[in-house]
């Protein structure tokens, strides 16, 4: 059984990112979390075949709210608060690309 290859964030793309990020959140809002892609398999490899790119997550949770579900739970919920950084953060990291 064949598996998909492995992901592997470009080296400079991702310290544009993270530097990036760094400007506009402040220092320390990125966290490195450096190895394999934990708990499952991602198709996102084939993309990095053709062209360099940075995979990363971007939480969703609040605890404070409550809102602390896993993806695909039936009770998932995304803190509102954190669409907006999320939208923030990928058009600051298109246009600075």
């Amino acid at each position: 059984m064949k598996g998909n290859p492995t992901v592997s964030n470009d080296e400079t793309l991702t310290n544009t990112a993270i530097k990036t990020l760094d400007d506009i959140y402040g220092t320390g809002f990125v966290v490195n979390d450096y190895g394999q892609v934990p708990f499952f398999n991602d198709d996102f490899a084939y993309f990095q075949q053709k062209a360099p790119g940075v995979y990363f997550f971007l939480g969703g949770s609040n605890i404070e709210k409550g809102i602390n579900a896993m993806n695909h739970a039936p009770d998932f919920a995304v803190d509102e608060q954190c669409i907006r950084i999320g939208v923030k953060s990928f058009s600051s990291l298109i246009l600075e690309k």
